[in-house]
């Protein structure tokens, strides 16, 4: 595949789990992969088509609810190889994009009560995502233990992954919060650069 998109391989590897419809595909990227990585469910049904083009995936009609028919997708022989190939290949270098930490850098323009603000909401997300990752460690850790040859091993570590990401993640709120505040009072009309009147009294 020509495309640099990883969405077609996300997608591939879903298959590899269970024949999927596009449905499918979608819910299980907003249960599993949305800590992590995320798609567009926008291209999901279209991807699913282009991979059956390509002789990636075969789809068939089957039973759907209330009577309607679905389209499942199964992963080809080709599909798979396609995918080895790509898991293979090292990870390209991505470019983080944190609004929080942005808003942050640029805090001295509006001083330290709204970057206070901005920690805190982080600090209780990733409270949040940390309480929803220990809920889940321990079940993967049994299945893990049980299925050694199945996807439970590499789940695993990619959660705790995260839970170490969390855990990592709150210590620096807690230390960035000591040092916003023990920052003075700072006005959001403050520039650098710019004195304030009391500034140029005390130069005088």
């Amino acid at each position: 595949m020509a495309s640099q998109s990883r969405t077609p391989y996300t997608i591939l590897g879903c298959l590899t789990l269970q024949p999927m419809s596009g449905y499918d595909v979608k819910q299980f990227l907003e249960r599993t992969l949305v800590h992590f990585w995320s798609e567009s469910p926008g291209q999901i049904y279209p991807t699913l088509r282009r991979l059956e083009e390509q002789g990636l995936a075969e789809g068939s009609a089957e039973p759907g609810q209330r009577g309607k028919e679905k389209r499942v997708y199964r992963i080809t022989d080709a599909g798979r190889e396609t995918l080895q190939a790509w898991l293979r290949k090292p990870a390209e270098p991505s470019q983080p994009r944190y609004e929080h930490t942005l808003k942050l850098f640029f805090g001295h323009s509006v001083g330290r009560e709204a970057s206070l603000a901005h920690v805190e909401r982080l600090r209780r997300r990733t409270e949040a995502d940390l309480a929803h990752y220990r809920e889940h460690e321990r079940e993967l850790a049994e299945q893990a233990a049980k299925e050694p040859d199945s996807p439970a091993p590499y789940w695993l570590v990619v959660l705790r992954g995260g839970i170490q990401y969390s855990a990592m993640a709150l210590e620096w709120c807690d230390e960035t919060e000591a040092t916003l505040r023990a920052l003075p009072t700072q006005s959001a009309d403050r520039r650098p650069g710019r004195a304030s009147q009391s500034d140029r009294e005390d130069e005088e």
